[in-house]
């Protein structure tokens, strides 16, 4: 049996979908899919920097530099955003899957394969996010769908903020979906996979409250 990677059938239809990928001997458009969605996220990416989404540090310093250094300032950039756009998430992808794999041993490109919808899930949420940036000038760490909108009242420490900022809507669909795939997949007990799956989540969001640039003063 063959199964194609479809992202949008496992993330609406994941019992159904991931049923098919345990039974199956093949998985084709894995590279294929993974390169359509990072395409998505570059191109977002390269939207938010051009629009300055992000930039609001960068502004402050204007008088600082002359025309032509802003200039290549921005086109720096707008190339990090890209950069990032491609190397988050494909270190997202492996590392992910190479955990999963040391703790399940499974085929790795099924596990591969379970962590498209994931991405996917994220990358709608940037999607749903970007308007709110671009026409209100709402942040990232501010994400109305987020616990992040709530960091500034609980304490002044950016670091809480960015951690809180990724626990939102599309985190919890995520993990569900992730929860789901990993019990199909390796019929390991529910509780078990649950707790493993929270903490490669965990592990993730440290990492990504530790990369990020807080544009906001406090410690």
């Amino acid at each position: 049996m063959m199964y194609k990677s479809n992202p949008l059938k496992e993330i609406f239809h994941p019992k159904v979908a991931f049923a098919q990928l345990r039974e199956a001997e093949r998985v084709k458009n894995v590279i294929s899919v993974a390169l359509l969605l990072l395409l998505i996220n570059i191109i977002l990416s390269l939207l938010r920097a051009y629009f300055g989404i992000g930039t609001e540090e960068l502004t402050t310093h204007l008088e600082q530099y002359t025309g032509e250094q802003f200039a290549f300032l921005q086109l720096l950039f707008a190339f990090g955003h890209a950069l990032g756009g491609l190397c988050v998430p494909l270190l997202f992808l492996f590392i992910s899957s190479i955990i999963y794999y040391l703790l399940f041993d499974m085929d790795f490109v099924k596990l591969l394969t379970i962590q498209l919808p994931i991405l996917l899930i994220f990358l709608l949420e940037d999607l749903v996010l970007f308007p709110f940036q671009l026409f209100f000038g709402v942040k990232d760490l501010f994400s109305p769908f987020s616990l992040g909108v709530w960091g500034p009242y609980i304490t002044k420490h950016a670091f809480i903020w960015a951690l809180l900022r990724t626990i939102s809507l599309f985190s919890i669909w995520a993990i569900s979906i992730q929860i789901i795939a990993l019990r199909s997949l390796t019929e390991k007990s529910v509780q078990r996979v649950t707790m493993i799956v929270i903490a490669v989540y965990l592990f993730f969001a440290f990492l990504a409250a530790a990369g990020t640039e807080f544009p906001f003063s406090g410690s």
